[in-house]
């Protein structure tokens, strides 16, 4: 039973420990019983406006604050292990799909980008030739690192019409950065950005996280001024979840205050700055006379159809990702 005090009590707790990445969130699934015949069941479906998700588990580091499913791996020979058994489960997921068309394709992770140019390119071949996932007419977001978005690799997804780069900077702080475990320089992270605008990617998603440690309503202010430099189509603003199982998760700090101030003063920060809210975390900037209905993956992407996250259907290929 839960009485006045639980409530208090709950109502007290941190927002942000309770947290885990998942989606669905596990306590979607139950038995089936009896077991189901896939092939039978997505018959049943409407497979004309899927979501194709494709998982790379690789990183070239743990941030501290990352619950993830990725592993920090430079072995190629392992890399291309995992590419080939993607490749399989691809042709066995088409065979049980049949006629099934893709509104959007997304690569996360990990960090794709960390994939030699290669296999990469596999992926991307993967979704297309395999899945039958039209790149050309559908929204394509990738996520990629300060690290790893060489230009090469760059120029391989823009010559597959890759329309969404999302690029995780947290920081344009280095000592904050530092204290989240990551290797990352502002001035690596600026050289990246100019490459990937050089580039002109539709859309450009740019992700910051405030309270972290070290950091002050000041700096955060700084990371956001810092990021409107570069004029991104999209920011997110996220707060630091404590999580259990990663290294900031090993402290004992609180942050709440500090990250209430940061998220209020961010939000009206890019407002002034011409973004519109979306979510609780996503800003977007909209051009003159578009409307802010808009898919939030490409403001230029070809006509499609609409996915609709609480109607259509995902695919999920690769571990750590979810059908």
């Amino acid at each position: 039973m839960l009485t006045i005090q639980n409530l208090k009590s709950k109502i007290a707790q941190s927002p942000y420990q309770a947290y885990v990445y998942s989606y669905p969130h596990k306590t979607a699934y139950r038995p089936l019983t009896p077991p189901v015949y896939l092939p039978e069941l997505w018959a049943q479906q409407d497979r004309q406006a899927l979501f194709l998700y494709i998982h790379i588990p690789f990183c070239e580091m743990r941030c501290g604050f990352c619950n993830l499913f990725t592993t920090v791996s430079h072995n190629e020979d392992f890399m291309s292990q995992y590419v080939s058994t993607l490749q399989r489960q691809a042709q066995r997921m088409k065979a049980v799909l049949g006629d099934a068309s893709f509104a959007r394709f997304a690569i996360g992770g990990g960090t794709p980008t960390q994939l030699p140019i290669q296999h990469l390119e596999t992926i991307l071949n993967i979704a297309e030739n395999t899945m039958g996932a039209k790149l050309q007419k559908i929204p394509i977001s990738v996520e990629v690192s300060p690290e790893t978005a060489t230009e090469d690799k760059l120029k391989l997804l823009r010559s597959h019409a890759v329309d969404r780069v999302s690029i995780g900077v947290q920081s344009f702080i280095d000592s904050e950065v530092l204290a989240t475990q990551r290797r990352q320089s502002t001035t690596q992270v600026e050289a990246t950005l100019t490459r990937i605008k050089e580039m002109e990617f539709p859309t450009l998603n740019i992700d910051l996280i405030y309270g972290l440690p070290g950091q002050t309503v000041n700096t955060w202010l700084q990371s956001i001024q810092a990021t409107l430099r570069f004029q991104p189509e999209e920011i997110y603003l996220y707060p630091l979840y404590v999580r259990s199982l990663t290294g900031l998760g090993r402290t004992d700090q609180e942050w709440d205050d500090i990250r209430l101030a940061c998220y209020r003063q961010g939000r009206s920060l890019l407002l002034s700055e011409g973004y519109t809210q979306v979510s609780m975390r996503m800003f977007r900037r909209l051009e003159e006379g578009q409307s802010s209905n808009l898919s939030p993956s490409s403001p230029s992407s070809p006509p499609s159809p609409v996915y609709c996250c609480q109607a259509d259907g995902m695919i999920g290929l690769g571990c750590g990702a979810r059908s």
